[in-house]
């Protein structure tokens, strides 16, 4: 599971570097390279990488644990990074990318301030995790640890769908269960058996013939495989363990990170991210989603 990436972790030791060209590192940073407002043309933030230091602590206090550390004064993000996106894709897309976008404040005009808006994308639909009013260049420790916590159960719950559609496949024709399988998959009564299909992009891609099955991703100085159903393999010990694009990225790199747009093609170096826009385009066009224009 990526939430405990440290038992299978192959440390890359400078994230940094291994950042998409056009990444917007906001820690670490001078207070003054901080934006306050999105650029011009630029709809939201999508966060490529976080990783906190150990003043966050766990992010569920017990009774008697200390006081939590206050954000305002304490650095709690060690990394933060994301990437501009120009207009609001397709939450259907982009399930588990958590974006921020920054608004000037309703009750303010000081410059120094902005409210801070999270969003994630899950089901299908743009959700707000949160909001931060009025807050200053220090809002990427302000919002750190719900950004890592969200980032997390996605890329979590993604894996979880990802193994289930792995394992159901073999199961159903061991048992002979094929359609009681298959209708909880969706696919139609005459299906010899269900699809082993991850419930993402990636599937998506493979289907649109932008990415083939046993087609090879590189990161860094990593390699992933890609398998039947848009699921990934990265060579390691087990022969059928598989993961997904972002949940194998912070495994490897111990770090919580949005793994579309880390990994490429290996064949040509794109990002997996501009193969998804380009599916987008391909897709019948759709429109802002109400609220996040």
């Amino acid at each position: 599971m990526s939430s405990n990436p440290t038992s299978r972790t192959r440390p890359t030791a400078h994230l940094r570097y291994a950042l998409p060209p056009d990444a917007v590192v906001l820690v670490p940073a001078p207070p003054d390279a901080v934006p306050m407002r999105a650029p011009a043309g630029a709809w939201g933030l999508v966060v490529v990488a976080v990783r906190t230091t150990p003043a966050a602590a766990a992010p569920v206090r017990l009774v008697g644990d200390p006081p939590a550390a206050d954000s305002a004064h304490t650095d709690i993000a060690e990394v933060f990074a994301g990437r501009w996106l120009p207009e609001p894709p397709p939450a259907n897309r982009h399930d588990g990318d958590v974006v921020v976008r920054l608004h000037a404040p309703t009750d303010t005009h000081d410059p120094s301030l902005t409210d801070v808006e999270v969003l994630a994308a899950a089901d299908g639909v743009w959700n707000t995790v949160g909001t931060w009013r009025a807050v200053g260049a220090r809002w990427p420790h302000e919002i750190a640890l719900s950004v890592l916590a969200r980032m997390r159960y996605l890329a979590d719950a993604a894996l979880d769908d990802a193994l289930w559609a792995a394992m159901a496949g073999p199961i159903a024709d061991a048992f002979g269960v094929t359609h009681l399988v298959a209708d909880l998959f969706g696919e139609s009564a005459g299906s010899p058996a269900p699809r082993r299909r991850a419930p993402d992009a990636l599937a998506a891609l493979i289907e649109a013939g932008l990415v083939t099955v046993g087609e090879q991703l590189v990161f860094d100085a990593h390699t992933a495989t890609v398998r039947d159903g848009g699921v990934l393999h990265d060579g390691g010990p087990h022969a059928y363990a598989v993961s997904t694009v972002s949940a194998l990225a912070t495994s490897l790199t111990g770090d919580t990170v949005n793994g579309w747009h880390l990994w490429r093609r290996a064949r040509d170096r794109r990002l997996l991210a501009e193969l998804r826009t380009e599916l987008a385009i391909r897709e019948t066009p759709i429109g802002p989603t109400k609220g996040l224009s």
